[in-house]
């Protein structure tokens, strides 16, 4: 096995721990708590918007190491995008 598919892998595992420790988590206390109090719509959306852009560059190079963290993680901050909507205040 090469360096450059060792160091894929283990950039993929920890893109996909990142994901689902961290965003899967906040999805689900979001949730719970039926509030995205203390997130910041800003940061959310520019997360969003660059996990969107690597998914599409992994995809267009074909790269799955890129490829499938970034479609969580763009996944994710669609959910998360989708609770502020949903538990705004009225």
């Amino acid at each position: 096995m090469e360096i450059i598919q060792i160091l894929g892998y283990n950039a993929s595992l920890a893109g996909l721990l990142g994901v689902v420790i961290g965003l899967v988590t906040q999805v689900i206390k979001n949730w719970r708590r039926k509030s995205c109090e203390g997130l910041s719509l800003w940061w959310i959306t520019l997360a969003g918007y660059s996990y969107f852009s690597w998914l599409m560059y992994g995809f267009f190079r074909q790269d799955i190491f890129l490829t499938i963290p970034q479609s969580l993680g763009t996944l994710c901050m669609i959910i998360i995008l989708g609770q502020f909507w949903i538990y705004r205040k009225k």
